[in-house]
């Protein structure tokens, strides 16, 4: 029983070692080349798709593809004579189709790292280490230690991750910004069921 338990937790090591929290790296719109522009109605904008990927955020990455969002770091600048705001003055086009950015709560519900999803480290907790010396064996329970200290910190990475990620989307959250006339801000938005197409804003 003990020596196919071992056998069970050696398959279950490259498992278990491949899905390892992962910490978040800052996307920083306002240090980004944008390479996609558009001016309408005297508003410029400039957007990015691939930011989380581009970043090395890949966990989150795979979680927006499989959800079927993107995540997209924007600069706008007010060119009219007038204050402008996002919410009441704005229409977000993709293609020729009204898009309506997600909310950074509803952004982060969607992307982020589950984090007891990492309980199944835990299985460690059972794995000994058997050495052998002539005749006699003697036992190590070394998973006593390597189960909850992997478990302990995949939970806290990746709760520390998420926490990071919904602080930088509440940072950059331009959803109810005034822009001054001449004004230039910066922003991170979700977008669902885009692809990659060109993104446009329209006064309403």
């Amino acid at each position: 029983m003990k020596r196919s338990l071992n056998y069970l937790m050696i398959f279950a090591i490259p498992f278990l070692l491949g899905s390892c929290a992962a910490t978040y790296k800052p996307i920083k719109p306002t240090n980004l080349n944008y390479g996609a522009h558009n001016l309408e109605d005297g508003i410029s904008l400039s957007y990015k798709y691939d930011v989380l990927n581009e970043r090395g955020n890949k966990k989150y990455s795979k979680k927006e593809n499989s959800k079927g969002i993107k995540v997209i770091a924007i600069k706008i600048t007010n060119n009219t004579d007038t204050v402008i705001n996002v919410n009441r003055d704005i229409l977000f086009y993709s293609g020729q189709n009204q898009v309506f950015p997600m909310e950074p709560v509803s952004i982060h519900s969607n992307i982020k790292q589950i984090v007891p999803g990492y309980l199944p480290y835990l299985l460690f907790s059972f794995l000994n280490l058997y050495v052998t010396t002539g005749s006699e064996t003697e036992t190590y329970r070394i998973g006593l230690i390597l189960g909850p200290g992997l478990t302990i910190g995949n939970m806290l990475t990746a709760a520390s991750a998420n926490e990071k990620l919904m602080k930088e989307l509440n940072e950059y959250n331009i959803l109810y910004r005034d822009i001054q006339k001449g004004e230039t801000i910066f922003g991170i938005i979700g977008l669902k069921n885009v692809e990659y197409n060109p993104i446009s804003l329209r006064l309403k």
